[in-house]
C-alpha cells in the first residue's frame, strides 16, 4: 500500500465498480474545492470471468481520456467480503507508546481478521479515549485489514492503464470523507451511508467524523437487473433501463395520501405466474410489464433494507448504543423511481439521496443532484485524499 506524502498533489479518486469505473479530479482554487473534469464509463463484461481485468483496463483508460485528467495519479478504494473494518478497544496508550501500541492492536486484530496476517495489508487509525467508568480510560483504535490479492489486483490493473496508483483506501471510509468534507458535515448522532452499486451494497455507520461499523452486501443493483432480464427475456442495458425507469410502486391510500407498496401486500396482482404479455391490448402489456418490473424492485430492495436494518439494530445493541437518525443512500441503484421513499419506510428511519457536492464547486454542479451524489460520491471521498491527506490507508 502507499501513503501520500506531506506535499500533496493533486490525484484522480477513481471508483472501481463492477459495470462501471468512475474518475473525479479536484482543484483546491483559493481554498476552494473545485470539481471540472469527472467522467463514467461501462465496463464491457466479458463472457470469460478472466478478462475481466482487460475490460477493466480499457475503461480506466477511457475515463481518464473522457474526463481529460491532468494527472494520472490515482486513489482507488477496495470493497467487500476480503475488506475487515473495526474499532478496537484497548487500554489507554500515550502518544509516546507507539510501539506498545502496535503491539497491541496488531495482537488483538488477529481475534477479529479471518486471515493469515501475513496475507493482507493492515493498517490502523487511533481514534481518541474514552471513558469507562471505574477502568478508567480506554483508547479505541480503527483497524482495517484486506487481503494482499485483493489490494494487488486493484494496483496491476491500474499500473496496466498507465495510471500511477498512490493510495489504496475502502470504500466506506471514502464515503465518510465525502460526507465531511465535500458536505461539510459532522454528524453528532450516528448516521448511515449506504451505497447500493451492482455488485455490493456497502453499509457504513458514521458519528462525528469517523467511520463506526462498515459491512458489505452481495445483495446489490445487479441482482434486481438480472431479476429482470430473466423474468422480462430481455438484454441487460433495457432491463438496467427498466429498473430505474419502473423502480418502487406508489398507490393512494383511503386518506389520498401515497403508500408505498410491499410485495407482502395482497393488492399486488399475480405477476411471476403465466404473463399475457402479447395477448393482450397495449395498455394491458404496458400495466403488466410495471407490475412485474415493481415486484422484482420491491422484493429485492426490501431484501437489502432488510439488512441495512439488522446493521442499525447490531449496531445500537451491540456497539455504541445509539440509534441511527438517519440514513443517507447513494450508487447507481437508488436511481430507482421511489427507492429512497421505500427504503425510509421499510427502515422507519429517515431517509435521503446524498449529495456530498454541496460544498463543492466547478462543473459537477450542471448535473442533477441525484446524479452526481448516486454516481461520483465515492470518487469525491477518494479525490479528497489528496487534498486531505488523513485517514488509514
Amino acid at each position: 500500500m502507499f501513503f501520500l506524502r506531506k506535499k500533496k498533489k493533486t490525484a484522480i479518486g477513481l471508483d472501481i465498480g463492477y459495470s462501471s469505473v468512475k474518475g473525479i479530479e479536484l482543484s483546491d482554487v483559493g481554498g476552494s474545492l473545485v470539481a471540472d473534469r469527472f467522467a463514467c464509463v461501462p465496463i464491457e463484461q466479458p463472457g470469460d470471468s478472466s478478462k475481466r481485468g482487460e475490460s477493466v483496463v480499457k475503461a480506466i483508460r477511457e475515463v481518464h481520456a473522457q474526463g481529460r485528467f491532468s494527472t494520472k495519479r490515482v486513489v482507488a478504494a477496495v470493497n467487500g467480503e476480503s475488506v475487515i473494518v473495526r474499532v478496537l478497544r484497548l487500554p489507554y496508550f500515550e502518544e509516546k507508546e507507539r510501539g506498545q501500541l502496535d503491539f497491541a492492536v496488531r495482537t488483538e486484530a488477529r481475534d477479529f481478521i479471518p486471515f493469515d496476517m501475513e496475507d493482507v495489508a493492515f493498517d490502523y487509525q487511533r481514534l481518541g479515549a474514552v471513558e469507562e467508568g471505574h477502568e478508567g480510560r480506554a483508547l479505541e483504535v480503527l483497524i482495517v485489514a484486506a487481503q494482499r490479492d485483493l489490494v494487488r489486483w486493484h494496483t496491476e490493473v491500474l499500473k496496466a492503464a498507465g495510471m500511477e496508483p498512490r493510495v489504496v483506501d475502502v470504500g466506506s471510509f471514502a464515503l465518510v470523507n465525502a460526507v465531511r468534507y465535500g458536505a461539510d458535515f459532522i454528524p453528532e448522532t450516528p448516521v448511515a451511508l449506504v451505497d447500493v452499486g451492482a455488485a455490493l451494497t456497502n453499509i457504513a455507520i458514521m458519528k462525528g467524523e469517523t467511520t463506526r461499523f462498515t459491512r458489505d452486501l452481495s445483495t446489490a443493483g445487479a441482482t434486481v437487473t438480472r431479476a429482470i432480464m430473466a423474468e422480462l427475456g430481455i438484454d441487460e442495458k433495457s432491463a438496467e433501463s427498466a429498473k430505474i425507469q419502473h423502480g418502487i410502486s406508489l398507490e393512494e391510500d383511503e386518506t389520498g395520501g401515497e403508500e408505498i407498496l410491499t410485495i407482502s401486500q395482497t393488492n399486488l396482482p399475480e405477476t411471476f405466474g403465466g404473463g399475457r404479455l402479447g395477448e393482450s391490448a397495449d395498455a394491458d402489456e404496458g400495466k403488466q410489464l410495471d407490475q412485474k418490473v415493481h415486484a422484482i424492485c420491491e422484493q429485492y430492495l426490501g431484501e437489502i433494507a432488510s439488512e441495512i436494518k439488522r446493521c442499525l439494530l447490531f449496531y445500537e445493541n451491540q456497539l455504541d448504543g445509539e440509534p441511527v437518525e438517519k440514513v443517507f443512500l447513494t450508487g447507481g441503484t437508488v436511481q430507482m423511481r421511489n427507492a429512497d421513499r421505500y427504503v425510509e419506510n421499510l427502515l422507519d428511519t429517515t431517509t435521503e439521496i446524498l449529495d456530498p457536492f454541496t460544498k463543492i464547486s466547478g462543473a459537477v454542479q450542471s448535473l442533477d443532484p441525484l446524479t452526481r451524489g448516486a454516481t461520483y460520491a465515492t470518487c469525491l471521498g477518494l479525490a479528497l485524499r489528496s487534498v486531505i491527506g488523513e485517514g488509514v490507508t
